[in-house]
């Protein structure tokens, strides 16, 4: 009878630590959406005037500095920058797009940094993929360079006892370059 009654206690025992040694698990979850971009302290959109071209003679360049740029990206894929010039590297008349030589000026970008390039003209959208290869997080944080545009003057050089004149039609000169960024 005693060993009927210790089968009984140890099997209660048990039974009341297997209840006892229940697990509970909390899954925890967050999202963080993509983020990524080109961003300028000063505006989303940047005036860059060049004054006066007829006033600068056709073999010399009038550079502008256009301020900062940051990028910042949260892939760890990185992302893809596309540069583009709407009217193909050159201010047009009016922004009006156009092939004829004397109502464009030509213009170069440059873009300083580890993520810059040399000054080039935009006649074709530049695209690049950039990725964080060290693995430090600087897109996290953001990765800075500077803008610079030159323009070449249009005045021409006098002669046979006339003024200088230029090379291109009178008027407004214009166009957008675009930096667009997308996660890769």
């Amino acid at each position: 009878m005693k060993h009927f009654q210790l089968a009984i206690i140890a099997g209660t025992l048990a039974a009341s630590t297997s209840a006892l040694g229940q697990n509970l698990n909390y899954s925890l979850e967050a999202d963080d959406a993509q983020a990524c971009g080109a961003f300028n302290g000063q505006a989303s959109a940047v005036d860059v005037d060049f004054g006066a071209l007829a006033n600068t003679r056709a073999d010399a360049q009038i550079e502008r500095r256009a301020g900062s740029i940051t990028y910042r990206c949260n892939n760890r894929n990185g992302f893809t920058r596309m540069i583009a010039s709407q009217n193909g590297g050159f201010m047009t008349l009016n922004g009006d797009a156009t092939t004829d030589r004397a109502r464009r000026i030509a213009f170069t970008m440059q873009h300083t940094g580890p993520n810059g390039f040399r000054p080039q003209q935009l006649t074709t959208p530049l695209v690049t993929s950039h990725r964080d290869a060290r693995g430090a997080g600087d897109f996290l944080r953001g990765s800075d360079g500077m803008v610079l545009f030159r323009a070449s003057g249009v005045q021409t050089p006098a002669q046979g006892g006339a003024p200088a004149t230029t090379s291109v039609f009178a008027g407004t000169y214009r166009d957008t370059v675009t930096i667009t960024v997308t996660a890769n």
